[in-house]
């Protein structure tokens, strides 16, 4: 127990330092110049960097073990945030988030240390407190970025050193209290790990059951990606809406989809079973995201970011569930590496089209984003559970 509270306050310190970026980057790199493609490849090199880098840590971590690869991805944080207190330019702010996405690659390695300190039986809950730690994280992050950018008087100082030096707390916990762990036989990689990792996501689109979810997984992250990557715009452009105010509203889709994914889950999948709770959150989560445009605060906003807690709530664990219950035995051990891919993927190409779309019109990411719901909403009626006639 000692080690999986050691990972859960690593990665709580992480996420929390991360999401308090989240409300300043659309705004500041607005403000920098940067709008349509160019905002989008911005917010996009955090995910890009992240999509190349995984792998490696991955496999670096196997070979000098997981405290080494934690010790320098964290050190690297701290200096993004050092970069970010001083991101009066593109370059500075292009740089930043590229670091940042190198260090924020070891969200895998901190899951690979979760299976190196529990049991089958306990990995379960290892694996929810990580995902505790993600939710807390960014339900209390953004308001705290944002309320740090007013301290600021709305520059990225505050901001920046109060990250970094959550960074350099975190650093000296892992250090003090996380072991070095690492396997007594590293696995074996063809060619390099990203070659790997490429050869793991093709094997697994080439499985049936499993390929519907992997697109389902990718359309529906790419759509969310348009909203995630245009929503402080949105709320400052049509709604003129101070930041902190903002915050408050994504912290409440956080808030509802943790009480969703945390307490109420276990429940209803109980009683409905994920393949159907996919196929009404996913059919729910179109019309939702279609209307984000014109919903005005605050009842109205409030209510429709409430439905939208409650749908990706019951979908992402579901689809989570389903897959891992849908992976062959021999790609048990690979199908986090693969949905991490598939969504990250997803996390790069919604904001390229989301900030292109934006500077079009301020509804056109949203339209887009229903529109794409609409896939994973319909490849989820094709979704069975392991045994059941079907082709997934």
């Amino acid at each position: 127990m000692p080690a999986l509270i050691a990972i859960f306050l690593t990665v709580l310190i992480d996420m929390l330092s991360f999401g308090m970026a989240i409300p300043d980057l659309q705004l500041r790199g607005e403000s920098l110049g940067a709008h349509g493609p160019l905002l989008g490849l911005m917010l996009a090199s955090f995910s890009i960097t992240q999509l190349l880098t995984a792998p490696f840590l991955g496999h670096w971590s196997d070979h000098v073990g997981r405290r080494k690869v934690l010790l320098t991805t964290c050190t690297m944080t701290a200096l993004c945030f050092l970069l970010y207190s001083q991101a009066h330019s593109l370059p500075i702010m292009f740089a930043s988030r590229i670091l940042a996405g190198i260090s924020g690659a070891n969200i895998g390695v901190a899951f690979a240390y979760i299976a190196d300190v529990t049991s089958e039986k306990d990995r379960g809950k290892g694996m929810g407190l990580v995902g505790a730690a993600f939710g807390i994280g960014f339900i209390m992050g953004p308001p705290t970025g944002a309320a740090l950018v007013e301290l600021g008087k709305g520059g990225p100082f505050v901001l920046g050193i109060t990250a970094a030096g959550l960074a350099v707390i975190n650093l000296f916990f892992i250090w003090r209290f996380i072991p070095n762990l690492k396997p007594s036989r590293p696995p074996e990689v063809v060619g390099n790990p990203f070659t790997a990792n490429f050869l793991n996501v093709v094997a697994a689109l080439r499985v049936p059951r499993l390929s519907v979810l992997i697109y389902l997984f990718f359309g529906s992250t790419f759509a969310f990606s348009n909203l995630e990557s245009t929503y402080f715009l949105l709320l400052s452009h049509r709604w003129g809406m101070p930041m902190r105010e903002g915050a408050w509203v994504l912290a409440w889709v956080g808030i509802v989809s943790a009480v969703m994914q945390g307490y109420l889950i276990a429940k209803v999948i109980q009683r409905f079973g994920e393949p159907t709770l996919m196929r009404i959150g996913y059919l729910a989560q179109a019309p939702i995201l279609l209307s984000i445009p014109f919903t005005p605060p605050w009842v109205p906003m409030l209510f429709g970011c409430m439905l939208l807690g409650v749908a990706t709530g019951i979908c992402s664990p579901s689809t989570s569930s389903m897959i891992s219950r849908t992976a062959p035995s021999n790609m048990q051990g690979s199908i986090f590496g693969i949905t991490q891919s598939v969504g990250a993927l997803g996390r790069v190409l919604g904001p390229l089209c989301g900030s292109t779309l934006f500077a079009k019109g301020p509804a056109y990411p949203y339209v887009l984003a229903a529109l794409v719901m609409l896939i994973p909403a319909s490849l989820a009626w094709r979704v069975r559970m392991p045994g059941d006639a079907g082709v997934a």
